[in-house]
């Protein structure tokens, strides 16, 4: 018995380890075919051609006497892939190219399980046809195999009995009425087919111009989110993670938006730090000894105009003998806890804004080599959520890995605003050694109120532990309240205000 084929494309075992390797590491990968397992017959075997179809050089279809009934569907929406002029502009980017190609599979494959489950799709009356049809043809194999063994039976002994000639011509009927059964089915299925013929038209040519889309701009929204997150090269990112993030990026509008305004928010940030760390980096401490031409003190150069006095000027210089003014640096502050209001009045721009601000101190801090941790809060029974940054090994300063960068910038729990719950969890962290001499910076669109009692301990705590607390409101529709945020706050800004100098100065602060 010929044995069909689950898969209509050519693939040769390189082709397959490639694939192998790639759904090893990715989750989007995985994560498509386990969601398409149950809607579709032999959907890892399509998304296998998929696969193939974009990665191969050369893409040969096997004919369809050598493949599964049960691909039918697999087969006609492959075909009409294969036609599409847009097919051949994409494979230009995609063959022998690993990662373009699996992500042009994953894009793909999600375009047609969502066309499968939506109105314009097979419907599922038509799905239960095609798993129908799966089954019938795996009924009719398993029927030719036993009829192949009674066979091998019935030369090796030729006088067989009576009773194993009717269990045989039994076991043959049975073997005709399912192969009769199989082909109703497979003509039914054909009928169905080809009425499903232009919704299949219009999903393949609108998805492949999606794909073509997505593969273009992919290379470019990684670097960005790597040049936002403060992973310039994509140091130690493998090709599933890469699948993974521009897979992510790509579903996933708010975390593109929020890219883009990091970086534009850290190019602003760090160009006013630049600037003027070059002008006050440092404050005048005392005067010392040394060879800093930069700081030495007036009187010093006075003598460069003294035939005599030049000459003890250039002894003294080599000699690192000059004196100078000895200055008290201002980088490298304490730690920082940020509180970012996750309420549900921070919805949409409000929360891009306050996510943009918030990613922008931590790269600020991770360059500083500062401890930082965020609390996410709100109110109506959402607990806090404290995201931490940690060591990284190898590298200067503290960091927060990928996958929790992305878990923040996803995470937004809702409900009501309450303050003094982060500001009390925000203190305890405080408390601690390890955010000793630290630092609170609060982000919220300013609706909520604090109590006079809690108000005064909160004051009583801050001399203490002589922290300090910089707010920044995200007033996008001009009706928010500095009132509140003003009462706790040392200095309060806003994102109204991020190009001014007030702003400049709050992050200088920080």
């Amino acid at each position: 018995m010929d044995i069909k084929s689950a898969q209509n494309i050519e693939s040769d075992s390189f082709d397959r380890e490639q694939f192998a390797n790639l759904l090893s590491q990715s989750d989007e990968l995985r994560q498509l075919i386990q969601s398409g397992d149950n809607l579709l017959p032999n959907f890892d075997s399509l998304v296998l051609d998929l696969f193939s179809s974009f990665y191969k050089h050369n893409v040969l279809f096997l004919s369809e006497n050598k493949t599964k009934k049960g691909s039918a569907l697999a087969r006609k929406l492959l075909l009409k892939i294969f036609d599409d002029p847009h097919y051949k502009e994409l494979r230009e980017e995609t063959v022998l190219d690993g990662f373009k190609s699996a992500l042009a599979t994953i894009d793909m494959g999600s375009q047609i399980l969502a066309w499968i489950r939506s109105d314009e799709g097979p419907g599922e009356k038509t799905l239960l046809k095609e798993w129908e049809v799966n089954q019938a043809e795996e009924r009719v194999d398993e029927l030719q195999e036993e009829m192949e063994t009674w066979d091998e039976v019935e030369e090796e002994n030729e006088e067989m009995g009576e009773a194993f000639k009717e269990a045989k011509e039994q076991k043959e009927s049975e073997s005709e009425e399912e192969q009769a059964n199989l082909d109703q089915l497979v003509e039914d299925q054909e009928q169905n087919h080809e009425k499903m013929d232009f919704e299949m038209d219009k999903m393949v040519k609108t998805s492949l111009e999606q794909t073509d889309q997505k593969i273009e701009n992919a290379e470019d929204e990684i670097q960005n989110w790597d040049s936002s997150m403060g992973n310039p090269g994509g140091e130690d990112k493998g090709v599933g993670e890469k699948l993974d993030l521009a897979s992510r990026l790509y579903k996933n509008d708010k975390l593109r938006k929020l890219s883009y305004l990091v970086g534009s928010l850290k190019d602003e940030m760090m160009s006013s730090r630049r600037k003027v760390w070059s002008k006050r980096g440092s404050e005048v401490f005392d005067v010392a000894v040394g060879d800093d031409l930069g700081r030495i003190i007036p009187t010093e150069l006075a003598s460069l105009r003294h035939k005599l006095l030049k000459h003890d000027f250039k002894k003294r210089y080599v000699e690192g003998r000059l004196f100078q003014y000895y200055l008290k640096e201002e980088r490298g502050r304490g730690p920082m806890v940020i509180c970012l209001d996750g309420s549900s009045s921070m919805e949409g721009n409000k929360e891009l804004w306050s996510k943009g601000v918030c990613l922008t101190l931590l790269e600020i801090a991770k360059r500083d080599r500062r401890k930082f941790n965020v609390v996410v809060f709100s109110s109506g029974g959402a607990p806090l959520k404290v995201f931490e940054s940690i060591g990284k090994e190898g590298l200067s300063g503290w960091g927060m890995r990928e996958s929790e960068i992305m878990e923040l910038a996803e995470y937004f729990p809702g409900g009501g605003t309450n303050f003094e719950e982060p500001l009390n969890k925000a203190v305890s962290l405080l408390e601690s050694s390890k955010f000793k001499g630290g630092d609170i910076v609060f982000i919220t669109d300013g609706e909520s109120n604090v109590g006079d009692a809690w108000l005064k301990s909160f004051e009583q705590t801050k001399d203490k532990l002589k922290f300090k607390v910089y707010s920044v409101l995200i007033d996008l529709s001009e009706r928010e309240s500095w009132g509140t945020l003003s009462t706790f706050s040392d200095k309060v800004t806003s994102v109204s205000k991020l190009t001014s100098k007030e702003a400049k100065g709050l992050f200088l602060d920080l």
